[in-house]
């Protein structure tokens, strides 16, 4: 990949979810009803975050670890995204918010470099 179309910040690879009731609580999950509705948002931005990535065809697929770009479905996921963050912005401390507000500029970032064809 040239380093004129390499992706601005791309995140490591997401962590899979166990897939059966067994595998996850060896994996110490927590009943989503346990989870407070911050957590659950600030997760949401997380999976949103990855789904952009993927539909821009910067990351592989977790599940087929191929590449699949779909610039609708990172459309999408940027616009969730950024009305999670609206909807969370008022309970966010200034550097979690800062940091959370410069994904997103690079997430829009890479859509309009995707968009483009570069």
């Amino acid at each position: 990949m040239s380093e004129e179309s390499a992706p601005r910040d791309t995140p490591e690879e997401p962590i899979k979810e166990p897939t059966d009731e067994s595998a996850r609580e060896q994996a110490g999950a927590v009943p989503l009803e346990a989870i407070s509705t911050r957590e659950l948002l600030v997760w949401m931005l997380g999976v949103l975050g990855a789904k952009a990535w993927q539909g821009m065809g910067l990351v592989p697929n977790p599940g087929s670890g191929k590449i699949e770009k779909d610039l609708g479905e990172a459309k999408i996921a940027i616009d969730a995204f950024s009305a999670v963050l609206d909807a969370m912005r008022p309970q966010l401390d200034a550097q979690v918010l800062r940091d959370t507000e410069t994904l997103l500029t690079t997430l829009r970032l890479n859509f309009v470099e995707k968009s483009s064809g570069s």
